[in-house]
């Protein structure tokens, strides 16, 4: 009888690491669907989402060890390891590019045009959970905006505030952010607000606005506020998002104004 050649073992390692990898994408997944389901508040996916992660960057540690034992001892199982590997590090890339990003930046999650005087949260304050942050703007925030985003400035436009409340209600419906209460421009004993909440893209975070209009002389002035609901950096999101409409309302008013 011939005998049959020898066959050399699967390494355990390296099936396992690529288990734990698909067990770490099944965590994080539920996280995003189960906070856009408003299941979890946002504190709860964060850290929902960080033990997705985690179980994934363990996943990567062990089909590195995986592979590295694979190669001493001519064990089989290199394809798990290898595609462990693979998976984690394209799951990975991005939270840890935000990661470095976010150390790099100064803890901003409230921008204002107006820091000496902010549009107030109203509605927004009674619907912020108790684990959110304050609904009150941080004055020591101000100095910091002024440094980081010298364009963040009131936008003064030459027409009445009544006429502007179109403008403003025409780039909320553009944006697609959810209004919470509208109150119309109605002379200086009634100046126009309005209240709005809006989701990031993946985790569906929510940030909440809030816009202001005032007669100021012949002129209306609009004033935004955007703030992060949940942690102390934004990743520059609020700025951008303010600065971006700070821009729309002026194109809007130019066109207004021919």
């Amino acid at each position: 009888m011939r005998r049959s050649a020898l066959v050399e073992p699967t390494s355990r390692l390296a099936v396992s690491s690529l288990w734990l990898t698909a067990i770490g994408i099944a965590v994080a997944v539920i996280a995003v669907l189960a906070t856009r389901a408003d299941w979890l508040d946002g504190g709860q996916a964060v850290l929902a989402l960080a033990i997705g992660l985690g179980l994934i960057a363990l996943s990567l540690l062990m089909a590195l060890i995986a592979g590295a034992m694979i190669w001493v001892t001519g064990y089989r199982g290199a394809r798990y390891a290898v595609a462990a590997a693979l998976i984690s590090v394209a799951i990975l890339a991005y939270p840890a590019a935000l990661a470095v990003i976010g150390s790099r930046l100064p803890a901003l999650n409230d921008i204002t045009t107006d820091p000496s005087d902010p549009p107030a949260f109203d509605i927004v304050a009674s619907a912020r959970p108790a684990g959110a942050n304050p609904s009150a703007y941080r004055p020591a925030l101000a100095e910091l905006q002024r440094r980081l985003y010298p364009e963040i400035r009131p936008v003064e436009i030459d027409l009445p505030a009544e006429d502007v409340n179109e403008l403003v209600t025409d780039m909320i419906d553009e944006k697609k952010w959810r209004i919470l209460d509208q109150v119309d421009f109605r002379g200086p004993q009634r100046e126009g607000r309005f209240e709005l909440v809006t989701r990031s893209l993946v985790m569906g975070f929510r940030d909440d606005i809030v816009i202001r209009i005032r007669q100021v002389g012949p002129r209306a002035r609009i004033d935004i506020r955007s703030a992060a609901r949940y942690g102390l950096q934004d990743f520059g999101v609020n700025a951008r998002r303010v600065i971006t409409a700070i821009d729309e309302l002026r194109t809007a008013a130019r066109r207004a104004q021919r």
